[in-house]
């Protein structure tokens, strides 16, 4: 005993320092991947989000919409894990979180141009009516965008500081056209380069444009209100299963414990999510009628 003792404890010292050496050398990498993987996504992350908040003009700081989305995602996983301790359910949590930024913004900057393109045959008409009145097009856009509300005359002014600021024409109607992205505001600009280029008539053809988009927004919302039923009962059905199957976990947890405590209960969820997903998509892909 002591013979295996005074030859075999060097031995597990030895074994026992390098064992630790590797584990603290796995935690060490395994933090500095952690810290690198973190520091791309914030950095990505603000890229993105700061890019899409200049677009909708909204003074809002990417840094601290990144710390106060990270704070909520903590509480949220706190929360969860004290009333049902599911990893399943943090880690849909975690991801729904994270993609929820960029998804507020995308909707604020949808509402945006459907609120610009609604507003762009009234800034037509009014350009058209100062250019008749003897104005510049400049002026009239100047006089358009300081008598149109947001987000009309946000846009338009921004556009007349760009040029301000030494930005051709050309590139700053492109600016505006990749902001609002619609098919009504490249007719006004390509009529904008096609006057400067060629001449003619400008109001007469921004009186025709205005009455043309006028029409158009007309016809769709009379389809909007056709298919709102189609819509409203695709997300009936795309929330039918998440409401029954929050009702049957409160009725009856213990039997359906298994749907989240199991990998074969996981691979149900994420099916039957794909599933609802591709319901969704195709049922407003059918409801959006283009014209």
């Amino acid at each position: 005993m002591n013979g295996l003792s005074a030859t075999g404890l060097p031995w597990l010292i030895v074994a026992a320092v390098a064992l630790l050496a590797a584990v603290v050398l796995a935690l060490v990498g395994l933090a500095h991947g952690s810290a690198v993987a973190g520091s791309r996504y914030r950095s990505r992350f603000t890229a993105d989000v700061g890019r899409r908040l200049n677009d909708l003009l909204l003074f809002v700081d990417a840094q601290r919409l990144f710390r106060w989305n990270l704070l909520l995602a903590v509480l949220v996983m706190l929360v969860i894990r004290l009333l049902t301790g599911s990893w399943l359910l943090m880690a849909t949590a975690v991801v729904g979180l994270a993609m929820l930024p960029n998804l507020v913004l995308v909707r604020l900057a949808r509402q945006r141009r459907l609120r610009f393109a609604g507003q762009l045959p009234d800034a037509l008409m009014l350009v058209a009516a100062a250019i008749r009145a003897g104005a510049s097009l400049p002026l009239a856009l100047r006089q358009m965008s300081q008598e149109m509300a947001a987000p009309c005359g946000q846009e338009f002014e921004l556009m007349l500081r760009e040029q301000r600021l030494g930005v051709t024409l050309d590139d700053a109607l492109g600016s505006l056209e990749r902001r609002m992205r619609g098919d009504d505001l490249r007719l006004f600009t390509a009529a904008i380069r096609i006057a400067g280029d060629s001449g003619g008539n400008l109001a007469e053809t921004l009186e025709r444009l205005a009455d043309s988009i006028r029409r158009k927004i007309t016809v769709e919302g009379k389809i909007r209100a056709l298919t709102a039923q189609g819509r409203l009962q695709g997300w009936i059905m795309t929330l039918l299963p998440p409401a029954v199957a929050a009702a049957l976990f409160a009725i009856e947890p213990e039997a359906m414990e298994p749907l989240i405590a199991t990998w074969q209960g996981w691979i149900v969820c994420g099916v039957i999510a794909v599933l609802e997903l591709a319901g969704l998509l195709f049922i407003r892909r059918i409801m959006d009628i283009d014209i």
